[in-house]
């Protein structure tokens, strides 16, 4: 999703690397002269169907296990985000960075249950349904790979005894490595399961392959991992944020910020496939799904010997758009001690287009206390894919370790499991203007 938030954690009264990769111009409010983010990493996996608890118990059979408790549209991701050895530094108004990691994600979207269930457990006898199918949702499944590196700036506009507003924005060079997407759009038809025959009639529909031949095995959809390769540079993207601090004669006392982020294109050059299909099964035909190989080269063969289907367009290259967000957040100074923070963020693209990554859409409210150098806070949030998660964190000096769905998956209510960690260190005189 975009970078998968480092909810909790970014929102520490620490000010470092993580809070200036969500919003450049929290550069300007370093906790000291100079930061260096040694590393970070975060990893999610989340579903609106099983729990996590279930998917653990289910792990040999989660596909059919997802079909068969879903009565909405399956939705899931899987996240990872790896900052590598990234720094910042502030030197009067002005404030500067280079921020690096690397992305991976995958993601299913709209995911029509009964289709689902129907098409793959194809062992199993049916007695005969006849299921009709309206899905104007485009259903996808999608993943991508890139590595960013980034040249962050930040600008005070004003910092006086009473407020401080700041402005910093992250010009990204991104480096894809793998882009992968299987649509299915604008579905309508019936399904007819015979027995073991499962097949569509007087149907219509959109049908998109974007994958990498180096990298996907089109025989089984399953990565080669040898093959992943940090290619060249090849796109651009930057996140532009607005920073605006409320103090007193202890300090600030509120922070707030406002940032767009991903905006840009990542271009996949030669090798990369892209070809969209217009499918139109009259009445009173039908084209057998039950009969197409897990190879997506046979699958495009099957779709143009059928007749049913029409290619519409065949790339070997093509530009994808990144995971553009809206996100906002308010950080309020309780007592010396006790914090309350609320961060959201909102997709602004189309999770519809065949070539656009998607992302979440979130808002948190995160409690915390300070201890001197140790930090505990407690993200709790609704995510528009798990639904309600709840998290624990703890951060001491620039060490952090927490998790933004622990809570609620230890009395096996969260749909989401994740983890994020980091090690940083400040040095240099403290700067004016944090908590």
């Amino acid at each position: 999703m975009a970078q998968f938030p480092y909810v909790g954690i970014q929102n520490s009264q620490r000010k470092g690397i993580i809070s200036a990769m969500m919003n450049p111009a929290e550069m300007n409010n370093l906790s000291r002269a100079v930061e260096v983010q040694f590393f970070a990493g975060n990893a999610a996996f989340g579903n609106n169907v099983l729990t996590f608890s279930e998917t653990l118990e289910y792990s040999n059979d989660l596909w059919n296990k997802m079909m068969e408790r879903a009565d909405q549209p399956v939705n899931g991701n899987t996240d990872g985000s790896v900052i590598i050895p990234s720094f910042g530094m502030k030197t009067g108004k002005w404030s500067f960075g280079l921020i690096s990691q690397v992305q991976s994600r995958a993601t299913i979207l709209n995911l029509n249950p009964e289709l689902g269930r129907y098409v793959t457990e194809n062992e199993v006898n049916f007695d005969l349904i006849r299921l009709a199918i309206n899905n104007p949702n485009n259903q996808r499944a999608n993943t991508a790979t890139w590595f960013e590196s980034g040249i962050v700036v930040g600008r005070e506009i004003w910092n006086s005894p009473k407020s401080k507003l700041s402005v910093g924005t992250n010009f990204k060079l991104l480096f894809p490595t793998g882009y992968t997407n299987i649509g299915v759009g604008n579905l309508r038809g019936t399904l007819v399961v015979d027995q073991s025959e499962v097949s569509l009639t007087n149907a219509e529909g959109i049908i998109n392959f974007s994958y990498n031949e180096s990298v996907v095995d089109t025989r089984n959809f399953n990565i080669d991992y040898n093959n992943l390769s940090f290619g060249n540079l090849n796109g651009f993207g930057f996140d532009i944020g607005f920073n605006y601090q409320l103090k007193n004669n202890k300090g600030v006392w509120l922070n707030t910020g406002m940032a767009f982020r991903n905006i840009g294109k990542l271009t996949f050059g030669g090798g990369q496939n892209n070809q969209t299909f217009r499918m139109s099964i009259p009445e009173g035909e039908s084209f057998r799904i039950d009969l197409l190989e897990p190879d997506l080269k046979a699958i495009e063969r099957d779709f143009l010997e059928s007749g049913y289907f029409s290619r519409e367009s065949n790339q070997d290259g093509f530009v994808v758009g990144l995971p553009t967000v809206w996100a906002a957040n308010a950080d309020l100074k309780l007592t010396d001690k006790f914090f309350v923070s609320l961060y959201g963020q909102t997709f602004i693209q189309n999770k519809n287009n065949n070539l656009q990554i998607p992302a979440i859409n979130l808002i948190a409210l995160t409690p915390s206390a300070i201890f001197g150098k140790f930090e505990v806070y407690s993200s709790w949030g609704y995510y528009d894919i798990t639904g309600f998660t709840g998290g624990l964190g703890f951060r001491y000096g620039g060490f952090f370790i927490g998790s933004q769905s622990v809570m609620t998956a230890l009395i096996n209510q969260s749909k989401k499991a994740d983890i994020q960690i980091g090690l940083s260190w400040g040095f240099g005189k403290k700067t004016s203007g944090n908590f």
